[in-house]
């Protein structure tokens, strides 16, 4: 397992969070740019790319666990996050949280150990 198996899908989601808050104009992001000195970076121009970058890390984090655990529904859960992310830019930043909150979910998700083959559950 290396670092991207580990660090990858949770890594992307909260750079793509913040870059997604930043585009949708979320005031706090917004001023925690600009309280680093960061605030040349407050464009669209610089974001867009960057949440692009992000997603699709932790999208290829998340594959990579997919094939690694024989289990596509972190991957699955992952993409809509992303999906309801880019969406969000432009619906809210309500929308941004909520598809944040399953791209988190996803990448813990992906954390966990892989269920044991033939295992079957308790009845």
């Amino acid at each position: 397992m290396g670092w991207i198996d580990g660090f990858g899908a949770p890594g992307g989601a909260v750079v793509g969070t913040f870059a997604a808050l930043c585009c949708a104009g979320a005031p706090g992001a917004l001023g925690l740019l600009s309280a680093v000195g960061a605030g040349f970076l407050i464009n669209d121009l610089i974001l867009l790319p960057l949440l692009a970058v992000a997603l699709g890390v932790a999208i290829w984090a998340l594959a990579r666990g997919a094939r690694r655990r024989d289990d596509r529904r972190p991957l699955w859960l992952g993409v809509g996050g992303a999906a309801g992310m880019a969406v969000g830019i432009f619906a809210g930043t309500w929308l941004v949280w909520a598809a944040a909150a399953l791209l988190v979910a996803a990448s813990i998700w992906n954390l966990l150990p892989a269920p044991e083959r033939g295992a079957r559950a308790p009845a």
